[in-house]
């Protein structure tokens, strides 16, 4: 097994969507690299995103990303009309969800009808997502998958270059005064 015995660096970003790039050439000190260069090795973390990458012999690996987002009330009413993004689109990629849950800080009034809380690629018609929101106690709940096996050949689920978002399903809640708080754990696919 061939290793390395050097320092490698962990670079950072705190701009939102920006992603490592491989670099023209196999030396940083020759003055083509650029800030966002990386070594195969090495790790590239975007602090804005939480999303963290590195280089393999193949090219860039997306090795992980999170993020969580509180939605008021007033706006779980309307999730169905105008959906909220969780993570924003990052060119060239695709945002598969690898795991979610969902945290209902219960007021006192449950959320009744179109109560299934779904994570959604924009444009898609087939969720990534789902849990229900209906909770009559404060509690945090996982998000099961929705797979497409034996699904239509239109089924989309998971596009290159589209926001994940929360949504609900088929109209806005009735009712209902809790905050709710979504945590994704998810990955990006090249293109």
């Amino acid at each position: 097994m061939a290793t390395q015995d050097s320092r490698i660096k962990i670079k950072r970003s705190t701009i939102t969507a920006t992603v490592p790039t491989v670099p023209s050439s196999n030396d940083h000190t020759d003055g083509t690299w650029i800030a966002t260069d990386i070594y195969k090795g090495e790790l590239f973390f975007n602090q804005a995103d939480g999303v963290l990458w590195s280089r393999d012999d193949n090219g860039l690996v997306c090795l992980g990303g999170s993020a969580s987002l509180t939605i008021s009330s007033a706006d779980v009413l309307t999730l169905n009309t105008t959906p909220i993004t969780i993570v924003g689109a990052v060119a060239g990629y695709a945002i598969e969800v690898v795991s979610a849950s969902v945290k209902i800080d219960f007021n006192t009034t449950p959320y009744a009808t179109n109560i299934t809380l779904l994570l959604i690629t924009s444009g898609a018609n087939e969720p990534q997502a789902d849990d229900t929101i209906d909770a009559t106690v404060s509690r945090t709940g996982r998000f099961r998958h929705r797979y497409t096996s034996g699904a239509l050949p239109t089924t989309t689920q998971i596009i290159t270059n589209a926001d994940l978002q929360v949504s609900v399903d088929s109209g806005n809640p009735t009712a209902g005064d809790s905050d709710i708080t979504v945590y994704v754990h998810y990955r990006l696919i090249p293109a």
